[in-house]
């Protein structure tokens, strides 16, 4: 049905047509231009809806009720309610906020809004799990630090009650890709459009509109990955990747001109323009062998041209203007070795060696200049002619620099790198000082940076000053404005919880007490008030928090990054500050995971360490009982097991292994269960209905599955559970107020997934957009525990955390 159709016109749920009609009719009588046409399309539209968000809407008010009411200027939750984004299917939302300057009062766009920050990740979950969603994200994003009011907080249809949130994360997403992103950049069509053209690794080149809705039709190589994009005038590109070939397309076309260059069994490591001086510019095409060609860039055939020679071995190429009419210099670099080539110079003019393989050269808008980066975390400034470093940036806090852009700031020279912690940095190409905060926001590195000119409406920057594109390993595109101050898109980024847990009963009856730390220090919030109680915890940041009843008197315990654990009473009032008893030392790295348990008389401590132990402590006495070295590296995850035979202590390992141990000798029990996930980082006690009290383990991994095992056998039990979106990163058990058993599992891909143990059926997903690192979960009527009537689920990552009831029965 077009807009020149009309609105759809049927009933709404329980009342006649007859009143829409008439509406429909004397609305009519108004129009006086194509907005208002929209506009009253939108409202007409809009009371068509049903009140209830679990019935679904016509296909027609899915589709197109945001279109018409952006149409119109009136994108607002009054014209595009609650009740039809869950069963949204247009995957514009997002896109018509950014166009859209019609809704000046942010609080008319809330429901929209966080729609928008979760619809990129939805992907094909159902109505409960989108509505559920969407709930999680209004909640996040209008009450943060707030007191938990539940009779605000119930959302009909919705699986869960929000109870408290400290949450801040990234909407700069412009896209979703459903394969991995391998190559990014920009082009300029004939018409004047500024278009993005990605490259993945399924051989698809896509391309974008800016603010990310796809331009056109795909174009499908059907060869390997492509690596290489390279944009040409009149709409032409070059693409290039792992099967060996260089291509020719007619973008707008959509249309295949020429492959120019097929070489099976190779790939091809470098595609860029070069000119030298009093010569025509060339294509110049390496590939992994070393073997180096040119072809002209308008027949695409092979040049007779003087070229550098090369080992043989791949090679990064990267022509550097050298000013005026004195044409390019070419670097080129091979391994850990960087040469500049000098056609008039006949041969390379000089040579430098890094401590890591170079990933990427870029040339800088200063004549002579270029940029490079390499394994080690290096990027430095280079002066093309002489040789000569001219910058270092500062060296980014872990690993390598896998892409670079150049790009301009404020009117500076200036470069972007992405790292492979998953964070954007901007530096300036004559200091190398570092320009604004990290940009944050990528779950996984990004592998390829581009620019677009700074006139987006969401994003505005000042005049010659660029915005910075990336394509990340995590299959998204994001946009980023860089400069400032943490500059990016959308609110600031809060830093990363560290760790995070229930922590036991508030000063509110049923409003549990929330542990979360972070780079800047750590707190105990009370859900009941919305009151903080600082941790005194000192300078070492907490990596992971444990409750525990020691002869009577509530105790937290945190781990830190200089390897301590801290013990600190909580039995001093709702609002005092816990007051600290004893540190227990003995791990050589921080612990990352701690769980307490009583066992004869005694409440004992397990923690597990970086340093690949596990030691278990007596709370009762303040030290240490035992300590094991049997897995390899690190020891991710501790749980403990209520078994038959009494409490067991089972632990989780970068070896790939699940452990079991005594918790009085902490000798092994039975032999290591070799889950094959690769990296186990997470391990959950699955208690089973059974009369024998039967107990399972589960394992998640890094290959982003869960298993259940029987610790009695060793032998799996039921299929693997596929989370579907990245590693397992962390695990909860947890049973519904009927009894229902529960596993959640979450991860990088920053969706929470629930599933029944008992039958294995998948339950819901909840997607938050953001990585998560850490769950936690309470039942109702847990001892010890808040007055709950539903359990409480806790979850904790890049953008901070949050918590909420489940209520898998009923509404």
């Amino acid at each position: 049905m077009s807009d020149a159709d009309g609105p759809y016109r049927a009933p709404r749920p329980g009342r006649s047509d007859t009143g829409a009609s008439k509406r429909w009719a004397d609305d009519s009588k108004a129009w006086a231009d194509t907005k208002d046409a929209h506009r009253l399309i939108a409202a007409a539209l809009s009371r068509l809806v049903a009140a209830d968000p679990t019935i679904p809407p016509h296909p027609y008010l899915s589709r197109h009720l945001a279109q018409h009411a952006a149409r119109g200027e009136v994108l607002d939750d009054a014209h595009v309610p609650l009740a039809v984004l869950p069963w949204e299917s247009s995957a514009n939302v997002r896109t018509l906020l950014r166009q859209s300057d019609a809704v000046s009062d942010a609080r008319r766009q809330e429901w929209l809004e966080a729609w928008a920050r979760i619809e990129p990740f939805i992907g094909g979950a159902g109505p409960d799990s989108r509505l559920t969603s969407l709930h999680l994200a209004h909640h996040a994003a209008t009450r943060p630090r707030t007191p938990l009011d539940t009779s605000a907080a119930r959302v009909s249809g919705s699986r869960i009650t929000p109870l408290w949130s400290d949450w801040t994360a990234r909407d700069n997403v412009l896209a979703v890709s459903e394969t991995r992103l391998e190559s990014l950049t920009r082009t300029t069509t004939t018409d004047g459009r500024s278009l993005l053209v990605s490259g993945d690794n399924h051989g698809t080149i896509r391309m974008w509109e800016p603010h990310g809705v796809p331009a056109m039709a795909p174009l499908h190589t059907y060869g390997g990955a492509v690596q290489h994009l390279l944009p040409l005038p009149g709409d032409l590109l070059l693409s290039a990747g792992t099967d060996g070939s260089v291509r020719v397309w007619h973008l707008t076309r959509g249309q295949l001109l020429a492959e120019p260059v097929h070489r099976p069994g190779t790939w091809v490591s470098a595609l860029t323009l070069f000119a030298a001086k009093d010569a025509p510019e060339v294509v110049l095409v390496a590939h992994s062998d070393g073997s180096l060609g040119a072809l002209d860039p308008v027949t695409f055939r092979p040049v007779d041209t003087p070229l550098p020679s090369l080992d043989p071995a791949p090679a990064l190429l990267s022509g550097v203007g050298l000013g005026g009419a004195e044409g390019m210099a070419l670097a080129v670099a091979q391994g850990r070795r960087v040469r500049v080539w000098d056609p008039w110079a006949d041969g390379y003019t000089h040579e430098h060696e890094h401590e890591g393989a170079v990933r990427a050269l870029v040339d800088l808008a200063a004549p002579g200049r270029y940029a490079l980066c390499d394994d080690s975390g290096y990027i430095g400034f280079r002066d093309a002619s002489t040789g000569r470093e001219t910058a270092v940036a500062p060296a980014p806090p872990a690993g390598p620099v896998v892409a670079l852009t150049a790009l301009t700031v404020a009117g500076r020279a200036a470069v972007a790198s992405g790292g492979s912690d998953h964070t954007l940095r901007v530096w300036d190409a004559r200091t190398g000082a570092a320009i604004g905060g990290p940009l944050e926001g990528h779950t996984a590195p990004p592998v390829a940076l581009t620019t677009l000119p700074g006139t987006s409406r969401e994003l505005p920057a000042p005049a010659g000053q660029e915005l910075l594109v990336s394509a990340g390993a995590d299959h998204t595109l994001r946009r980023w404005k860089p400069g400032g101050p943490g500059g990016g898109a959308g609110r600031a980024v809060r830093r990363p919880v560290t760790a995070a847990a229930l922590c036991g009963p508030g000063s509110t009856a049923g409003a549990p007490l929330i542990a979360v730390a972070d780079e800047s220090g750590t707190a105990l919030w009370d859900t009941g008030t919305g009151r903080p109680v600082p941790l005194p915890a000192g300078h070492a940041t907490v990596t992971a928090f444990a409750s525990a009843l020691v002869r009577g008197e509530p105790q937290l315990v945190t781990a830190h990054s200089d390897a301590g654990v801290q013990l600190w009473s909580l039995d001093r009032g709702a609002h005092a500050a816990p007051a600290r008893l004893a540190g227990l030392l003995g791990h050589s790295l921080p612990v990352r995971s701690m769980a307490a348990f009583p066992h004869d008389g005694r409440t004992l401590l397990v923690t597990g360490g970086a340093d690949g132990t596990v030691r278990l402590w007596d709370l009762d006495r303040v030290c240490a009982l035992a300590c094991r070295e049997d897995h390899l590296l690190s020891v991710r995850d501790v749980a403990v097991l209520d078994t038959a035979q009494g409490p067991r202590i089972v632990s989780a390992g970068t070896d790939g292994t699940v452990r079991l141990w005594d918790p009085v000798t902490l000798r092994p029990v039975g032999t290591p269960l070799h889950c094959e996930q690769r990296v186990v980082n997470a391990v959950a006690a699955v208690p089973v209905d059974e009369p024998d009290g039967a107990v399972l383990v589960a394992s998640g991994g890094e290959d982003g599955t869960i298993r259940l095992w029987d610790p009695g056998t060793g032998r799996p039990v039921g299929r693997r559970l596929d989370i579907g979106d990245g590693p397992v990163a962390a695990l909860a058990f947890f049973r519904t107020a009927t009894g229902r058993p529960c596993l959640a599992a979450t991860g990088p891909g920053g969706t929470i997934h629930l599933w029944d143990t008992d039958t294995g059926s998948h339950l819901l997903r909840i997607v938050t957009g953001s990585p998560l690192g850490a769950l936690d979960a309470l039942d109702a009527r847990q001892p010890g525990g808040p007055h709950l009537a539903h359990p409480v689920l806790l979850a904790a990552g890049v953008a901070g955390v949050c918590a909420f009831d489940v209520r898998m029965e009923g509404r």
